[in-house]
This record gives structure tokens, sequence and C-alpha cells, in this order.
């Protein structure tokens, strides 16, 4: 005889409403932390949490609504196995979401580069000359700014590894330096926020809704590209200081994408 549907399906149900727990739980938390507000979308976070949830519901209450038959003797081990593949991929999941998170908001020679975890090769943070330089990150990007080595050598080198394997200058923990000293460039590299508002009509709502939020004045703001693997920003810098006033989600080039 055929065991009814029942228990299989409210066994599953209960399943994933603690998977949904789970989830929401890790969702708000890489939030807060490894993926503030604008980077989860720069960097593709958000695809790569879109994975870990379709994978935890797969290996969780499908597999789960597989197994499920009380009368089973092995019903207890079945379900264990269940859970252990289950946080087997959580884990690893979140391994991932770990390695790719942004650590640095890079200012280099005229734009931001965003920085992840995974672009730093280990043995070139080891060699960062300042102490807060050292160690990555675990509470969001930091907003930092590199300086191009005056070594010939040492500039060789980067020419060439950008060339080879795309680690460039905002790669190299050995040659950053606080954002501070090189604010007043940043400034002087910046455009005015109004062309940026006058190249449509999406990145003008955008912008002035930011601007008025912040109660920042149009004439008193300019901006620079953020580049990032996933999808480009902008950051609005102060026209006379260079302070860094905010990350907006605004595509930063001339033309639209």
């Amino acid at each position: 005889m055929i065991m009814s549907g029942t228990p299989r399906i409210k066994a599953a149900a209960i399943h994933l409403g603690l998977t949904a727990l789970v989830i929401v739980a890790v969702g708000v938390s890489g939030a807060v932390t490894w993926y503030p507000p604008n980077f989860a979308q720069a960097t593709g976070g958000l695809r790569l949490f879109g994975i870990l949830v379709i994978v935890s519901i797969c290996l969780g209450p499908l597999l789960t609504l597989t197994v499920f038959d009380a009368r089973k003797r092995s019903l207890p081990f079945d379900l264990a196995m269940v859970v252990l593949l289950q946080l087997l991929a959580l884990t690893y999941g979140l391994y991932t979401m770990f390695l790719f998170r942004p650590v640095f908001v890079v200012f280099t020679i005229d734009r931001f580069e965003l920085v992840t975890a995974a672009d730093i090769p280990a043995d070139e943070l080891a060699r960062a000359k300042r102490d807060e330089f050292k160690a990555l990150p675990l509470m969001g990007p930091k907003i930092i700014a590199v300086q191009m080595p005056t070594n010939a050598g040492e500039r060789t080198k980067i020419l060439f590894s950008a060339l080879v394997s795309g680690v460039d200058l905002q790669h190299y923990p050995k040659n950053y330096i606080p954002y501070s000293e090189m604010s007043a460039e940043a400034s002087r590299k910046a455009l005015p926020v109004s062309q940026l508002m006058e190249r449509d009509s999406e990145a003008y709502r955008t912008l002035s809704a930011y601007l008025e939020s912040k109660k920042l004045e149009r004439s008193n703001v300019k901006f620079l590209p953020l580049r990032a693997k996933k999808h480009d920003q902008t950051v609005l810098l102060d026209s006379a200081t260079g302070e860094v006033l905010g990350i907006v989600n605004v595509w930063p080039w001339r033309e639209p994408p």
C-alpha cells in the first residue's frame, strides 16, 4: 500500500519553513556585514545568494519530500543525511559569499575600483606597509586610495600583471594609503554631478532623490565612476574637499548600459 502523501508533505513543509528562517537570517546578516546596500548588485552577491537559496531548497525540503516515510526504520538516518548535505551546501555557499565580499573601494588615478577579498593575492596582503591594510575588513568595504609606486621595476610589474592576469594597481595592498591623502586629487579628477543628471531621466530621478534626502546642493557635488565586476556605480564627492558623500546605484558612464 502506498503511504498517504499528507505526512510527507507536512514534513517537507516544516523543513521548508526552517530552511526559510535560516536563509532569511543569512540574508540579513550578509546585508549588514559583507554586502551593504548597492554592493550586493555591484559584486554579483545577489546572484550568489539566489543560488544559495535554490540549492538549499532543493537539497533540503525536496529531499525530505522524497525520502520521508514514517514506516522506514532508516528514516532518522535518511533525514540526518539530508540535513548534513544541506549544511555542507550552505557552508560552501557562505564561504563563496565570504570570499567574494567587497573589502575596499579604492581611488586610483581617475576613478574608484571595487575590490573583493578574492581579488587580492594572499602573499600581497602580507606585504602591506601600513598595519590597517594587512587584514581584510569584515564589516563592509573601506574607502581608501592607492598610489602608483615610484620604482620603475614595480611599475613594470604592475603593468605586466594587469595585462596577463588582471591583477592591477588596486590589488596591491603595499601601495594602499588612507583616502584622506588623495581626496583633493579625487575632487580634481571628478566631474560635476549635473553632467550625469543630464544624461537621462532615470539618472536624474535617482540622483535628485538622493541629493534631496541628504540635503545636498547639486552645485557642491561631483562624481567619479565606481568600477565593479557586475554593475558599475557612482561615487558622489564633496566638490571642495573630495570627501565621499555616498555611493549611488547609477550607471556612471556617458552612455547608458
